[in-house]
Formats: structure tokens, C-alpha cells, sequence
């Protein structure tokens, strides 16, 4: 009876499943037909900035894989160590690779993406090796409560500056010349000598890499790129701090280091400032690594390469070389032993930096004829006008006011503003002297406290020398910040000692850091909703309205206008405006605002200056008037240049557009 009735029992629940599968299908298709979750525009953007993500986690794994090559890394037992060496080589790599394309005329958006596609190919095993070491691990043992708020802290911090990285750049520097330079390079086909933006003869390491993602992709992978220095720079900070501290010192340095509100800032901008922190945190590890073990001459070649790249990022990177110098000499002091070791093992440092940094030096020099130009040695196209104006940034500084900095750039210092342009956490501060009250004797104290000082003192002679002032810009000190990271969360942990049944200020000191934290997430959230960096990341809205969005002084209104009204032929002199990058034009950017003033001087008058402008197939001039309105620098934009100004516009230019008193285009009367 059961087997004859079988059959009949199939064929009913085939047809009671099938209808019930179609009717659900015919049910969601149509409601989802008339309730759109996502348009197409959504879907795109989405798959666009997954895109973005992906291009840069390719690029990354990459640059690993050639610099373990390097390294001779067995990425199958590679610990994090290995790793962040192998990928700050690599990304080196990258740089000069890009560099040299662009020297003989190879920036292509097919032949970078060519290469990438040989290099994965070519790195298989390797990327495959990297994938088994960067996948999450089991759990182990149970983390305390300190250890789950740090963690929580680093993992929102990370996921509100990836969204906040994934938007168009619209930050000033990024706009003066970390992307203007490479735009300028792609839009020419070739790394060209740029005579108006005297920035672009810096070293330029982390430029060609985003000039790399910008061919393969776009311009949200420099941000991407920034954000991966450092998110590499936390790391090398917990990996360092666990091979050689224990308890709680490891994530708490992280967590130091990532509080650091300008740090979390800048981590979502194509700046270079943390490229520069990655490779002098690695120039210091490497010759720690050496000096444990002497005998092993790879650490000493290893931090001589991380100088040349600290090198290759910035001028002050010449800092890290000082560092890994002070610490060679000052273990062999301690130890008593002979010097001539120590001399040539600095040497060989020495060399190996200068032959890994020269290209970006000689480049200037060829270029301008002054390897650091345009510091102290001047060169092509500068005078003292151009020094004087620059040197106006600068301040005069008291002795005294310098014993204070510590205090002033804490307290005082904000993101944004001439004070320090950042904003730093209060744990240096407040903590750091309490160094006093704690056990001294861990052998990583003296090197980690001698490479933070070191930095802190070049930091302010830097200043000093390429500004005959003194400028002191806390971001470019964050190097300074990564091993004093460190010694602030041996404090902490430290402070133990001092614990009583009646009162533990360790405790004490934790519920503060707890405190801040909860305060810092606060901040974060606030200045996330105030950026609404996920309407743009959805696709809910526009590129043209982000920027139009966030650069909100009038600056985007006036490129989106040269470039829709101006002919291809225009060549529009910028006029208290460095920023150029989303001029699609020939725009010339006033970088150091003192274009108008070397032309008064070299003219004299209104007709002559009208001249030269006709003569230099100048069409259209704009001008900053918000920048002119504020009456500063009258010492070197003076009151009869102020007048030679206005008897130009009156006379000798028509105004073609203007924005709220923000800015005007004139067009040079011919």
C-alpha cells in the first residue's frame, strides 16, 4: 500500500514545493520591482568603492610579496614583523618603479595595469603564503576588559576612517601638490619639471604611489594608500611592544598612538605624514634588531633602506637616519667597546640611505640645481621674495617658549589652525613624567626614549634652518609619537607597583584612559556625521556634490566653472590660490601667494605688468578675494602693490565670474 502510493506522494510535494518557490519568487520580484532597496547609481557607487578596496589590497599584498623577496621572507612562517619590513620595502619598490616609468614617459593606465597583473602573477606562491599568515586565528586565551575597550576603541577607529577614506580628496596639501603633482604627471604622460609649484621637487615616495593608484583606479587609493601606512605604523607599534614588553603594554601603545585625534585625521587624507612615521618607527626597530644581534649585518642593511625611504618621504625624514646614528653610538658608549665597529657599521647605514633616497635628491637637483631645494641653497626660479614670503609662516620663539612646547602644543595645539595645525591626545603629557615614579631598568627604555628626543630636537632645528624662523607643525612630528606610544603604556603597566589596598592609581590612570577613549569615539562620531561620508559611499550622493559639499569656500564652484567655460586654450594665473587640482585647464597656482608680488616688482606698473601677462599667453586671471580681504601680510603685499592691483582690474582685466566675494575670474584684456 505505501509503495504504490509513493509516487503520488513525490508528485504532490513536488508541486506543493514548486508553487511554494514560485509564488515567493513571483511575491518578492514584484514588490521589489515597485521598492527598490538600491538604484542603479547605488549599486555602481558600491561596486565602485569595493573596487577602490580591492585594486589597494592588491597592490599592498603585492608590494609584500616583492619586498619579502627582497628580505628572503618564508611568507608560510612569517611573523608580523616580517611582514610590515617586507611591505615597507616593497611599497619603496613601488615608488621607484613608478618613478622610473615616469621619467621616460610611461604613465599608462594599461601598462601599470599590465605590470600589477605580471607581478600577481609572478608572486603566486607568495601572495598565497601572505593570505595563511594574515587570516584571523583562532581565540585565545580570555581578554581582559582593558583589553576589550582598546580593541573596541581600534576597530570602530578603523571602520569610521575606511568609510571616511573612501571619499574624494578635498584636503589642502592633497590639493597643492601631493595629487596636483601626479595629475599633472599623468595629464603630461611623463614626470615633468613644474616651475610654479616648488613643492613637487620634494622627495616624492608616497606621491608616486599615489600616482600608481591613481592610474590603476583613481584618486580615492591615495587615501586608501595613507590610511594603510597607517593602520602598518599601529602595527609595527603593537608588534615591536609585544616582542618586547608584556601584560597590557602591546594594545595599549597601539591604542596611544591611534588616540592621537590628528593621527585618525590624517589617516583618511592623501597626506604622508604617517608614511614618514611607518618607515622612522622601522629604521628604529631594524637597528635595535642589529644591535641585539651584530653579527647579523642584514638588520644593518635593513635600517639603512628604512632611512632612505623615511628619506625618500619627506625632508625631516633625514631625522631617522639621526636616530639609528645616536643609538649606534650611544649602545657602543654603554658597552664600552671599541668604536671603529660601530663607525663603519654607521657608514654602511649612511650609504645604503643616501643610495636608496638619492633619485628624488638628484631629480631636484638636475631639475632645480639644488638637491633640497629650496632650502638653503635656493635655485631655479627663487629669490629672496620668494623666501621672504615663504618665511612668513614662520614665528619668532623665546627660549623659554620652546622649554614650553610640550605643554603649548598639547593644550593649545588644533587641527586645522595656526596653532601646531593639530590636535594631539593629552596621555604624553599627563603621563610621560610619571616615568619618575616607575622601575627604569627595561633595557627598550633608553633606545625608545633616545629616538623620540632625537626626533623632537631635529623636528625643532628643522623648523628653524629651512625657515630662518621657527614652524612647528605637530603632524610632522607624529614619527616622535610612535615609540613615545610605547614608553606611555610601560608607564601605565608599570604603576602597579604603587598599588595599595587603599588606593590603585593604576586603576585610576586606566579609568581616565577609559575615560578619554569613550571621549575620543564621541568625537570621531561627531566629526563622521559631520563629514556624511556614507551618502557618497551608497551612491546617494554625487561626486561634484561631496566636493561641492565639503569645500564649501567657493573653491570647487569656481574650478567646475574654468572648466566648462574656459576654452582647452586657457591659461589662468591663480592669484592667492595654491590649490590646482581639480583644474582641468593650464592653471598656474600661486603655491607660495607671492605671484602678484613678483610681478609688481618686476613691472612696475599696469601696463607694463599687462604686458607680460599678454606676453606669457596669460588669458584669465584668478584671484582669492577672501584671502585679500584679510589685510594680512602688509609687509609684503604692500599698499602700493594693493593699489597697482586695482588699477589693474579697473583698467586692463574684465571679470567673467564671481562667487560671493570668494572669488573672481577676470580675463586679460587684449
Amino acid at each position: 500500500m505505501n509503495r504504490q502510493g509513493e509516487p503520488r506522494h513525490n508528485v504532490r510535494w513536488l508541486v506543493a514545493v514548486g508553487l511554494s518557490v514560485l509564488w515567493l519568487f513571483i511575491v518578492y520580484a514584484a514588490y521589489y520591482t515597485v521598492h527598490k532597496p538600491f538604484d542603479a547609481p547605488m549599486l555602481l557607487a558600491i561596486v565602485d568603492r569595493a573596487g577602490d578596496l580591492g585594486v589597494c589590497a592588491i597592490l599592498l599584498l603585492v608590494s609584500a610579496a616583492l619586498g619579502g623577496r627582497v628580505l628572503r621572507v618564508e611568507f608560510t612562517k612569517a611573523t608580523l614583523e616580517d611582514l610590515l619590513f617586507a611591505v615597507g620595502l616593497g611599497l619603496g619598490i613601488v615608488s621607484l618603479v613608478t618613478l622610473a616609468l615616469g621619467m621616460v614617459g610611461l604613465l599608462n593606465g594599461w601598462l601599470f595595469w599590465m605590470l600589477l597583473a605580471l607581478a600577481v602573477a609572478g608572486n603566486l606562491r607568495n601572495l598565497r603564503g601572505i593570505l595563511s599568515r594574515v587570516r584571523p586565528g583562532r581565540a585565545g586565551n580570555r581578554h581582559s576588559r582593558l583589553s576589550l575597550l582598546l580593541l573596541a576603541f581600534l576597530g570602530v577607529t578603523f571602520v569610521l576612517t575606511l568609510f571616511s577614506a573612501l571619499t574624494p580628496p578635498t584636503e589642502w596639501d592633497a590639493l597643492v601638490y601631493h595629487l596636483a603633482g601626479p595629475k599633472t604627471y599623468i595629464d603630461a604622460g611623463r614626470v615633468v619639471y613644474v616651475p610654479d609649484n616648488f613643492h613637487l621637487s620634494f622627495p616624492a615616495l608616497t606621491e608616486m604611489l599615489f600616482m600608481a593608484g591613481m592610474l590603476l583606479k583613481g584618486d580615492i587609493l591615495a587615501h586608501l594608500i595613507h590610511l594603510a601606512y597607517g593602520v602598518f605604523t599601529v602595527a609595527a607599534i603593537y608588534a615591536f611592544s609585544r616582542k618586547h614588553f608584556t601584560d597590557h603594554v602591546p594594545l595599549l601603545a597601539a591604542a596611544l598612538f591611534v588616540f592621537i585625534p590628528t593621527a585618525a585625521i590624517l589617516a583618511t587624507w592623501a597626506y604622508v605624514d604617517l608614511a614618514l612615521a611607518f618607515y622612522g618607527f622601522l629604521a628604529f626597530w631594524a637597528v635595535v634588531n642589529w644591535l641585539d644581534d651584530r653579527a647579523n649585518n642584514r638588520w644593518l642593511a635593513v635600517a639603512g633602506a628604512m632611512c632612505g625611504m623615511a628619506m625618500s618621504v619627506k625632508y625631516t625624514g633625514v631625522t631617522a637616519l639621526g636616530v639609528v646614528l645616536v643609538l649606534a653610538l650611544v649602545a657602543t658608549v654603554r658597552a664600552r667597546s671599541s668604536y671603529r665597529p660601530t663607525l663603519v657599521a654607521s657608514l654602511l647605514m649612511v650609504v645604503i640611505a643616501v643610495v636608496v633616497a638619492s633619485p628624488w635628491y638628484l631629480k631636484s637637483l638636475v631639475y632645480t640645481g639644488n638637491p633640497i631645494y629650496p632650502y638653503v641653497f635656493g635655485g631655479h626660479g627663487w629669490n629672496e621674495m620668494r623666501s621672504a614670503w615663504l618665511a612668513s609662516i614662520g614665528v619668532q620663539v623665546s627660549p623659554l617658549r620652546l622649554l614650553l612646547l610640550p605643554w603649548d602644543m598639547t593644550v593649545l595645539g588644533t587641527q586645522g589652525t595656526t596653532a601646531f595645525d593639530a590636535t594631539i591626545s593629552p596621555y604624553f603629557l599627563a603621563l610621560l613624567p610619571l616615568l619618575l615614579f616607575v622601575r627604569r631598568d627595561h633595557r627598550m627604555l633608553i633606545p625608545l626614549a633616545l629616538s623620540a628626543l632625537v626626533t623632537y630636537i631635529l623636528w625643532i632645528a628643522a623648523g628653524a634652518v629651512t625657515y630662518s624662523t621657527f614652524v612647528f607643525r605637530t603632524r610632522i612630528l607624529l614619527p616622535c609619537f610612535a615609540p613615545l606610544s610605547v614608553i606611555t603604556a610601560y608607564v601605565v603597566d608599570a604603576l602597579k607597583h604603587l598599588d595599595r589596598a587603599q588606593f590603585s592609581l593604576q586603576r585610576f590612570l586606566l579609568l581616565a584612559v577609559a575615560l578619554g577613549l569613550t571621549v575620543n569615539l564621541f568625537s570621531q562620531g561627531l566629526s563622521f556625521l559631520a563629514l556624511d561620508p556614507l551618502r557618497f559611499v551608497v551612491g546617494a550622493e554625487s561626486r561634484e556634490e561631496f566636493l561641492s559639499r565639503q569645500l564649501a569656500d567657493g573653491h570647487y564652484e569656481a574650478m567646475q566653472y574654468i572648466n566648462a567655460s574656459l576654452p582647452s586654450s586657457a591659461r589662468i594665473l591663480f592669484l592667492w590660490e595654491p590649490r590646482s587640482y581639480y583644474c582641468e585647464r593650464h592653471c598656474l597656482p600661486d603655491v607660495v601667494f607671492d605671484h602678484f608680488s613678483q610681478l609688481a616688482v618686476q613691472h612696475g606698473d599696469a601696463h607694463h605688468l599687462t604686458e607680460a601677462l599678454r606676453g606669457n599667453e596669460i588669458s584669465h586671471i584668478l584671484v582669492n578675494e577672501r584671502w585679500l580681504a584679510m589685510g594680512t601680510h602688509e609687509a609684503l603685499f604692500t599698499a602700493p602693490q594693493r593699489h597697482l592691483l586695482e588699477e589693474l582690474v579697473q583698467n586692463h582685466l574684465q571679470p567673467v565670474y564671481r562667487h560671493d566675494g570668494l572669488y573672481t575670474l577676470y580675463a586679460v584684456k587684449y
